[in-house]
């Protein structure tokens, strides 16, 4: 009996280790700061879902960086050797505005690694004051989306609107802070409400009732914090999500 149950066992984790979907975010600081792709790993694991989530992410790193091997980056060996089910793509976030052919042509050659199978999102982040090229864009809010949609982006490829939720953000509550000192890189509260948008885009759910802070243990077995973001904020950045994403 004990060895029909241990078999059981066996074979339910088997299955499990099989369904278990792989998420690449391939991008830089805008993708890194404050663990956000750790922060959806953390948010899908709360909800069931079996994500792992790993980055191949360097300081200002370009997809032109990702592509040559620049800044000790290994991207492009990485999609040539394994496979992942879901793969985010971040340009520098000054290039869909001033060198949008640039992020086009490296996003192509990198998307082409890819199996056929792997879905494939873009990461369109936020306008920021000081950014370079907004001045080409008088009349537009959201410049970076809009040329990664009619640029750069496929029938088949999913935009992350995290540009869109900052600005929504921005509008509702122009009190909290979506940027560090530097006006420009997410705060704690930017990364998570990035990290809503990308976990409903990925999923299909709201992100509202997820927790708002996320902790794990290091290698010596101490706690640590992943993110957190007071109540009030988080219900905010859940809801301003949900209204780019479902509404």
């Amino acid at each position: 009996m004990r060895s029909v149950l241990f078999f059981f066992c066996l074979l339910t984790m088997g299955l499990q280790a099989q369904e278990k979907e792989r998420i690449l975010f391939v991008g830089n600081s805008f993708t890194f700061y404050w663990n956000l792709p750790s922060q959806v790993e953390q948010m899908a694991k709360e909800r069931g879902l079996l994500w792992d989530v790993e980055q191949t992410t360097a300081s200002g790193a370009s997809l032109r960086d990702h592509w040559q091997g620049n800044k000790a980056l290994t991207t492009k060996q990485l999609l040539e050797k394994e496979t992942f089910d879901r793969v985010i793509f971040q340009d520098h976030s000054t290039y869909p505005l001033v060198h949008i052919d640039t992020t086009a042509f490296y996003f192509k050659k990198l998307k082409a690694l890819l199996p056929a199978k792997t879905k494939v999102y873009l990461y369109s982040t936020w306008m920021y004051p000081g950014i370079n090229g907004k001045e080409n864009y008088p009349n537009s809010t959201n410049p970076i989306e809009e040329n990664l949609k009619t640029e750069v982006a496929s029938v088949e490829d999913q935009l992350l609107r995290v540009g869109a939720a900052f600005e929504l953000f921005a509008a509702r509550y122009p009190d909290v802070e979506r940027f560090t000192d530097d006006k420009k890189h997410p705060s704690p509260q930017g990364s998570y409400l990035a990290a809503c948008v990308i976990f409903s885009s990925l999923s299909g759910q709201s992100s509202k009732g997820v927790q708002r802070r996320y902790s794990s243990t290091d290698n010596n077995g101490k706690k640590i914090f992943y993110s957190m973001v007071e109540k009030k904020t988080a219900q905010k950045c859940q809801e301003v999500a949900d209204q780019i994403l479902f509404n």
